[in-house]
């Protein structure tokens, strides 16, 4: 895959994210019939201004890292890659388990069963791992070359 296609798929899962952030404000502020409810979206461990702050916060980051592959201005790190893979991977194990304790021993509880916020965790998850693999799979280009090429 070239650099524009990790940049591409990147922001398909920005995209992803932005669609639940955007959901869940309209459900709060003009709940419509063919989303799900609020309460759906928003697992309650956060106060949900806090929470909507901090997904701004990280659709900026998100934003940022896939504007910054398109224009080829994030210079590829071996050892950022393997750390962002290693922790991608914990943060999937640990949704993984979430998702697996909601779906089965603790359904009803209010952060474990909050399945809509735990998938898309795997979004976010899925997101940290692809940038890793990309620092790892673009280390090898020399910086120079990589800001001039058109991949």
């Amino acid at each position: 895959m070239t650099s524009r296609g990790y940049a591409f798929v990147l922001l398909i899962l920005t995209g992803l994210f932005a669609f639940r952030v955007f959901a869940q404000l309209v459900q709060v502020w003009h709940p419509v019939d063919f989303l799900p409810p609020y309460a759906v979206w928003h697992s309650g461990a956060l106060p949900y201004s806090l929470l909507v702050s901090l997904q701004g916060i990280i659709l900026a980051a998100c934003l940022k890292i896939v504007w910054g592959i398109f224009k080829g201005t994030i210079a590829p790190s071996a050892s950022k890659g393997n750390i962002l893979f290693g922790l991608g991977m914990i943060y999937v194990l640990g949704i993984c388990i979430r998702l697996f304790v909601g779906l089965t021993i603790a359904p009803d509880h209010y952060w474990f069963g909050a399945t809509v916020p735990t998938i898309f965790h795997l979004v976010l998850a899925s997101f940290v791992i692809l940038y890793g693999r990309f620092h790892v799979k673009f280390s090898q280009l020399l910086s120079p070359r990589y800001r001039n090429s058109p991949t």
